[in-house]
């Protein structure tokens, strides 16, 4: 989770039978431990969307952790004898430097070693190497991306604890981040400069930007990748759904796509000073290659007919699409194409962009008037899908059928379940005020739904 400078890793317990540990004590271990905290120290910085994607490089051998610094969080007492929480610091080294001993936290600090606050590089010769993240059977855990207001995105090796590499490009906020279900290193990043950006995040580099003549014409708020990892979606405040190829399905002129070629590009760049694990220990260095950033301004879809107001959401059902808007509701839609007359045409090209749908239903939900606020349908069955409101509610409505016979088809869909995020927690805390349930997520086995207030507060339960 992220919010403000912080972004907090947890781990989810196993379930226990009667409230006891495995190994048949009293002692029940908590269902949701924080296990790591980062602050970015950057002035102005909040963090809106974070990700998990790529692999770490473990820790080799001459390198350290990046602007580290670690301070107590929470007491003893708060945590019910748990193991204490660490925040882990990253960010400018020189203003980190500044700021240890003008922290208006109250934690306690601990020193910080000389050998903490600079990158210990791996040298021979006259050389000085980044290590790529990325070796040979590479199998280390995957990297967090973190990405707010200042625009950049920031990868933390959490292995390391440490701020590994930042991705410079867009010009204003970013607000959202996915990673291709093909390809753990491709990442999207959508921002409210009007572009979204394809990183190939093993080689540091912008394989492509989307926007221009036919892109979007207002902040981009959300983008969804495609299963198949060949095409991905994005809405945004200019009230449209956009659909763009990554991967080219026409094969009949034996031409890759535009895209896929610069993806094929992009994994034989090397950028300055960085280097593959393999050439470690060798005289010669390979040296940069330069890398053109492709523009794509052309979607293969483009429609603005689901919606009436911005929209904030957006994902893949299959080939159907999930979008919401501001209106208390959720809409399941098809993209249809071939239909000419109706499509959006472009004076740079001959070829129309389809524009039309075909409804099949929505999802409504009350008190859901507020903006950026993200459902999710986890893949790849897509069976449920949850969403929360601004009273602190979740509602889980099924896509399809249910086990009771019923064919799900009806073009209202009521929610068979409605969760509560009002009540108590944490040892006794009570929290009956409403606060809007932002973002939820399913896990990857989808066993667990997670819930997440403006209030700061993580909820979740058991889905199975």
């Amino acid at each position: 989770t992220c919010g403000g400078p912080y972004a907090t890793i947890y781990e989810v317990a196993a379930s226990t039978n009667n409230g006891k540990e495995s190994n048949g004590s009293s002692k029940v271990q908590p269902p949701l431990a924080a296990r790591q905290v980062y602050c970015d120290v950057d002035d102005g910085e909040t963090f809106y969307t974070c990700a998990f994607g790529g692999r770490g490089v473990g820790s080799p051998v001459g390198y350290s952790a990046v602007g580290v610094a670690e301070e107590e969080c929470g007491d003893n007492n708060a945590n019910n004898g748990h193991q204490t929480n660490k925040i882990i610091h990253f960010g400018d080294s020189k203003h980190q430097e500044q700021n240890q001993y003008n922290s208006k936290r109250p934690a306690k600090r601990q020193k910080q070693s000389e050998a903490q606050s600079y990158i210990q590089p791996h040298t021979k010769s006259s050389h000085s190497t980044f290590l790529l993240p990325y070796s040979a059977g590479q199998n280390g855990p995957p990297l967090l991306c973190l990405a707010g207001t200042r625009g950049i995105i920031k990868v933390i090796d959490t292995y390391r604890r440490s701020l590994f590499m930042t991705l410079s490009g867009h010009g204003n906020d970013i607000t959202d981040l996915k990673f291709s279900p093909a390809n753990e290193w491709l990442l999207l990043s959508s921002s409210k400069d009007e572009s979204i950006r394809l990183w190939n995040l093993q080689r540091g580099v912008n394989v492509a930007i989307f926007m221009g003549h036919n892109g979007h014409r207002g902040q981009i708020l959300s983008v969804a990748w495609h299963l198949s990892g060949t095409k991905f979606a994005s809405c945004g405040m200019d009230n449209m759904v956009k659909l763009w190829k990554v991967l080219d399905d026409n094969k009949e002129k034996g031409k890759d796509g535009p895209v896929e070629t610069a993806l094929r590009k992009s994994f034989n760049v090397t950028p300055d000073g960085w280097s593959d694990q393999n050439n470690i220990g060798q005289e010669e260095v390979r040296q940069t290659k330069q890398f053109d950033t492709l523009f794509q301004q052309f979607p293969y879809f483009s429609t603005n007919k689901v919606h009436k107001d911005y929209v904030d959401c957006v994902q893949f059902v299959g080939d159907l699409i999930l979008s919401k808007s501001v209106s208390n509701k959720v809409v399941l839609w098809k993209p249809l194409f071939g239909n000419e007359e109706d499509s959006e045409s472009t004076i740079y090209s001959t070829q129309r962009v389809p524009s039309s749908i075909l409804f099949l239903r929505e999802f409504k939900l009350d008190h859901c008037g507020s903006w950026y606020v993200r459902f999710e349908s986890p893949p790849p069955y897509h069976q449920v899908l949850a969403l929360g409101n601004q009273k602190g509610e979740v509602k889980v409505w099924h896509l399809g059928g249910n086990e009771e016979g019923d064919s799900g088809c009806h073009p209202n869909q009521k929610y068979f379940c409605n969760l509560t995020t009002s009540g108590w927690f944490g040892g006794g805390a009570a929290s009956n005020e409403q606060s809007t349930v932002r973002m939820v997520a399913f896990n990857p086995h989808g066993s667990n739904l997670v819930a997440v207030r403006d209030d700061s507060t993580v909820w979740m339960w058991d889905a199975a």
